[in-house]
């Protein structure tokens, strides 16, 4: 028997109902297990090595995958070309010097490729872990150094983009990580230019913990230094932690809290690897306050007088600092 519903309203909730239910909780659970893989921005000078850093913001252990990443012109109008645009390179890659996947148990093997297409670069790591400690901890998970063409100008971009058609991950169990990529950038410097260094900054909920740092975007030893991090003592629940992974290089630290909101971090690296792999390389746990309102952001930054690094022979860095914030959802 066909039975006709004579309200268009009970017909729609009906018809709602059914859509409903035909929707797993599995398909509901696996949005929130989707596994976040970040490409950070990299920086590099014509002819020299760039580090291209993917990480995660989750411990989830990886057995073995396979990560691709595009390297593309930023789409421009053409209308607006420049004169850098004009002359930029589709492949500014000229050779891929190494890659590293991380492992907990230092297990993993890996296998990198590049290729060239003709408006863009390939690269490709291929890897397992026989104990499953791929991405165990969140950080770094991969890293490819890659030298430039010495053809790129200063002031070009590119884009460094997750392939995700190529790009997949296997769990501890057997079974595919759901991924969602974080695209980031690639820019050509002056050979000149002062070195990249910024206070991150992060997005939380009141009464979450932020997760704060100090990161560097291209590889250059360091021996040493001090950083001098400001931020609003109002919002935080707690005394700041500081943290320094071992995959950003070997260091040893001491912290000094004595003033509210102000943390001043001196470190010092013996056997000069600390940034031979960039990124957040000082890593800063703020609890913050419940009754922090939502919709309100406040600075996290870098005291110039009281920041600097120290190349492998001991003296300061050129570096241009750059600020962020805390805010809350």
């Amino acid at each position: 028997m066909i039975r006709i519903f004579r309200s268009p309203l009970r017909f729609a909730l009906i018809v709602l109902a059914i859509l409903l239910a035909g929707i797993p909780e599995a398909s509901a659970r696996r949005g929130e297990r989707t596994l976040k893989l970040r490409v950070n921005d990299a920086i590099g000078k014509p002819g020299g090595t760039v580090a291209v850093v993917l990480r995660t913001y989750a411990a989830r252990p990886i057995r073995q995958g396979q990560i691709s990443l595009r390297v593309r012109r930023r789409p421009t109008s053409k209308a607006a070309l420049t004169v850098a645009e004009l002359t930029q390179p589709p492949r500014p890659i000229a050779t891929l010097v190494s890659a590293v996947v991380y492992s907990t148990r230092v297990d993993a093997t890996s296998q990198a490729s590049l290729s060239s297409a003709l408006e863009s670069q390939g690269i490709k790591v291929q890897f397992a872990s026989p104990s499953a400690t791929v991405n165990a901890s969140d950080g770094p998970l991969a890293v490819f150094f890659l030298r430039l063409d010495p053809s790129v100008a200063p002031g070009q971009t590119y884009l460094l983009e997750v392939d995700l058609g190529v790009t997949s991950l296997t769990d501890d169990s057997g079974r595919a990580i759901a991924i969602e990529p974080i695209d980031a950038e690639l820019t050509i410097r002056a050979a000149t230019d002062p070195l990249a260094l910024e206070a991150e900054g992060d997005e939380v909920e009141p009464g979450e913990t932020a997760e704060l740092g100090v990161q560097t975007f291209e590889p250059f030893a360091v021996s040493g230094g001090r950083v001098t991090l400001r931020f609003n003592p109002a919002v935080a629940a707690g005394a700041p932690a500081v943290v320094m992974d071992p995959r950003y290089g070997k260091a040893t630290f001491q912290v000094d809290r004595s003033k509210p909101g102000v943390l001043v971090v001196d470190f010092q690296s013996p056997d000069k690897t600390l940034n031979t792999v960039p990124g957040a390389f000082l890593g800063v746990n703020l609890p913050t306050r419940a009754s922090a309102g939502i919709g309100t952001s406040s600075p996290v930054s870098l005291d110039p007088a009281g920041t600097y690094l120290l190349s492998v022979r001991g003296r300061k860095l050129r570096l241009k600092i750059e600020n962020g914030e805390l805010s809350f959802r």
